[in-house]
């Protein structure tokens, strides 16, 4: 039996620098609040949790003065503004990639109308709107093309300016372009890929590593966006696919029948979990 991981499984470094940061934040705080969460994985919160962070949905529930920290998925500037109006000590754990487009969408906002591609209800989605302002749309499949076009169609804006969440499939993006393009024929389209290369990667590697494997295991959180995208590819090239958040999750499955078993991860999911379904189906 042959187990093969990944070797792009695990955390990315937007992922790596957040957890790495509020770790060293909470070795000086008593308490420390979190608005949302902070990645998109149950235990790692567990375990920051433990060592005080304090894992807090609405802004305005954070007491004035206080310290908190917003997630790696990013905030809409409105939660910037009422973090000032707070008073509040903001550590930005905001990943580099995802404050990129808050960045220029923010700038392109002026002139065009912005197209965010991706999750509509994804934490990061909501951010990068909340920068986009009131010209923008998100565009999660074909169905919503339509209704973007009619919402262009109300300004008096000749450009669009489209982005992508930074965890989207790669070739999801591009179909949806084309259908863009193609509805959007008068309007001076710009197309700004920001899907971001560790995601792009992982993605790719998952579709090789599906396609010579006799089964695959998909780690991640269940509410994780990228795992989700993961496990949709490994079904796309691997008869068996097996989606867990840990090791418990297939503690039933006989995995000695099979001859070649690959492992995959989430961009939130830590090394000591994967290290330790490896050793589990390794065991068997």
């Amino acid at each position: 039996m042959k187990i093969t991981i990944g070797k792009t499984a695990g955390f990315c470094p937007g992922v790596g620098n957040a957890i790495q940061k509020a770790k060293e934040a909470l070795k000086s705080e008593e308490k420390l609040y979190c608005l949302g969460e902070i990645v998109h994985n149950e235990q790692v919160i567990k375990s920051l949790e433990k060592n005080g962070m304090i894992t807090i949905d609405d802004i305005n529930d954070i007491p004035n003065n206080s310290k908190v920290m917003f997630r790696s998925h990013g905030e809409p500037k409105v939660k910037y503004d009422i973090a000032n109006e707070k008073n509040l000590q903001v550590i930005d754990l905001t990943c580099g990639n995802v404050k990129s487009v808050h960045m220029e969408v923010e700038r392109e906002k002026k002139n065009a109308f912005i197209i965010i591609v991706g999750k509509k209800n994804h934490a990061e989605i909501i951010g990068t709107q909340g920068f986009a302002g009131d010209n923008s749309y998100v565009i999660e499949t074909e169905d919503d093309i339509l209704d973007a076009y009619m919402e262009y169609e109300k300004t008096s804006l000749g450009k669009v300016y489209v982005v992508a969440q930074t965890t989207f499939s790669s070739i999801k993006f591009d179909e949806l372009v084309k259908e863009i393009e193609t509805n959007f024929i008068e309007a001076d389209i710009i197309v700004d890929k920001t899907i971001c290369n560790a995601t792009e990667t992982r993605q790719k590697e998952t579709r090789e590593l599906a396609s010579k494997s006799d089964v695959m295991i998909i780690i991640g959180g269940k509410k994780s966006a990228n795992t989700k995208e993961l496990e949709k590819i490994a079904k796309e090239e691997c008869e068996n696919v097996y989606s867990i958040e840990t090791v418990k999750e297939i503690e039933n499955i006989k995995f000695s029948k099979f001859s070649n078993i690959g492992i995959m991860a989430g961009a939130s999911t830590p090394k000591e979990i994967i290290e330790e379904v490896k050793e589990f189906v390794d065991n068997i």
